[in-house]
């Protein structure tokens, strides 16, 4: 996810950091796995357009793709992927054509993100639940994660903080804002991030 050198980069020209602490920031684990990159990415793309923040078409040829992918070689995806999520992201892209591939979008993010009311609250959901989920399993440092979802504007109809999505962008902000303003704290506070992070990624 490109952003995250980005984040990193303003970090240190708005004084957050030092050049010396940013360096702690970028996470490079050794099982880093490139099928787990590309399940979180598309993930993230397909949620882009409930969230208003692409176009319609936004992930749809890389879901049919993927599909493509997973018929090549499926032993090593059915590995890779082996757990709730990655095995309804394979039934989705096993049955995905050029034809059914908007509804295929549906097909992979509604389920993924319950509970919603509606498609917006499904995606907010999804897109938490990655960047959780990749804070819990090392692959993006806590107060990077922080940032990706604090931010996000919640149109008024729908915010409910009892949707878990809504509930972490609130969390996410008054962690990081705590974070920017409390360096004497920020141990602390990046485990209450880690913290909120095992709480929101998947169950």
């Amino acid at each position: 996810m490109p952003r995250e050198r980005e984040d990193i980069g303003h970090y240190i020209l708005a004084g957050y950091v030092t050049v010396a602490e940013a360096q702690w920031l970028q996470m490079n684990p050794p099982h880093r796995s490139v099928v787990r990159d590309l399940r979180d990415n598309l993930l993230v793309h397909l949620s882009a357009y409930p969230l208003g923040e692409a176009g319609p078409r936004s992930g749809l040829a890389e879901l049919q793709v993927f599909g493509s992918a997973i018929e090549r070689e499926p032993e090593v995806w059915a590995k890779e992927m082996d757990d709730r999520v990655g095995r309804h992201m394979i039934a989705v892209g096993r049955t995905v054509t050029r034809e059914s591939r908007e509804q295929a979008r549906w097909d992979m993010l509604l389920p993924l993100g319950s509970p919603s009311t509606d498609r917006w609250q499904a995606a907010i959901n999804v897109f938490t639940r990655v960047i959780s989920s990749r804070a819990v399993d090392g692959l993006i440092h806590p107060v990077l994660a922080a940032n990706s979802i604090c931010g996000w504007p919640i149109p008024g109809p729908l915010n409910q903080p009892d949707v878990p999505g809504i509930a972490m962008i609130g969390t996410t902000k008054r962690l990081f804002d705590s974070w920017k303003d409390d360096r004497s704290r920020r141990d602390e506070i990046e485990q209450d991030m880690m913290d909120a992070f095992h709480a929101g990624t998947w169950s």
